[in-house]
């Protein structure tokens, strides 16, 4: 064969290589902005952290990415109802995809059918404070003292349709505690525990962290499973009630059916963007720790942990859905 035949041959064998297909949607996604659902009004904590998380991924893929506030399940109806062609996202709180189900009747989206998990946020803990009049340092302290006085401690509950309610409620049961309960359905809470109106709440971080460090409140006890770095000194319930671990936390998922190479980019790219010290600072003051990077079948064997807890814990507590 005449070398120049050889040559044309191999050149039309490389080109045909070069023009094979590539997967659907896998080297031409994002062509357009995608969305990221929030169920929530804008200024609110999942807000502020979709917007921090979103500024990363769209410098990541290259394009704005549009948080779209849809309060209620209004947003996670569309999210759910979107087309799986990776421009709608969603940044679902824990409530959404493993609370509800067990908690809530009739509920317009099924939490395990309807979304595929894409990456883990990060988690929310909470924080048991207590008036520092009454003289206790410690979680064990205050069950020490509760024992002593019996249906004396004035306990700020905001009732078991909440998480911190629900928090509140387990730790009493796990310390077989007798509380005065006082019911607070609104947010102040913290400003009567200040006030000395209750002996003790439980409250999300960024809601008393000023307080604390001014002295007005005395954080006893996180429920996360480590210390939190605003509160280095303060011990986890776990180190007095070994294995309690309590904890709300945020996922980004998608419609169910996205193309898989869309989820897993999207996973490695969220990933990153969590990892990056400025983004991580912004969350920590929403009292949002990321936990590192997980995998999307990680992400599901998480949620089917959860689900699990959610269905006892509601068992339980006798939350009958509403």
């Amino acid at each position: 064969m005449a070398p120049r035949m050889r040559f044309l041959r191999a050149l039309a064998a490389f080109l045909a290589i070069c023009i094979v297909p590539a997967p659907s949607g896998a080297q031409t996604w994002p062509a357009r902005p995608p969305r990221l659902i929030v169920n929530d009004m804008q200024g609110s904590v999942p807000d502020l952290a979709a917007r921090a998380i979103g500024e990363g991924l769209a410098r990541a893929l290259g394009q704005p990415l549009r948080v779209e506030n849809r309060p209620g399940d209004e947003g996670v109806q569309a999210a759910a109802s979107a087309a799986p062609n990776g421009y709608t996202w969603l940044l679902a709180p824990s409530s959404v995809l493993t609370i509800f189900p067990y908690t809530t009747d009739l509920l317009p989206y099924n939490p395990e059918d309807d979304f595929a998990g894409v990456a883990l946020v990060g988690t929310t803990p909470f924080v048991i404070v207590a008036n520092p009049e009454l003289n206790v340092k410690s979680l064990p302290d205050l069950v020490k003292l509760a024992h002593e006085a019996p249906r004396r401690l004035a306990y700020a509950s905001p009732g078991l349709r909440t998480l911190p309610g629900i928090l509140g409620e387990m730790i009493r049961r796990r310390a077989a505690l007798e509380l005065m309960l006082m019911p607070y359905p609104g947010l102040q809470s913290a400003r009567d525990t200040i006030a000395g109106r209750t002996h003790f709440s439980v409250e999300a971080v960024p809601a008393i962290l000023v307080a604390v460090q001014r002295g007005q409140l005395r954080a006893l006890a996180v429920s996360s499973a480590k210390r939190l770095p605003e509160l280095k000194d303060v011990a986890t319930v776990a180190e007095s009630l070994p294995g309690f671990e309590f904890r709300a936390w945020y996922a980004l998922v998608a419609p169910a059916g996205t193309p898989e190479a869309i989820i897993q980019r999207v996973n490695r790219e969220a990933s990153r963007v969590l990892a990056d010290p400025d983004i991580e600072q912004r969350l920590n003051l929403l009292g949002v720790y990321p936990e590192g990077a997980s995998a999307p079948a990680q992400l599901d064997a998480f949620f089917a942990s959860e689900r699990e807890f959610w269905r006892k814990t509601a068992r339980e507590m006798k939350m009958e859905p509403e």
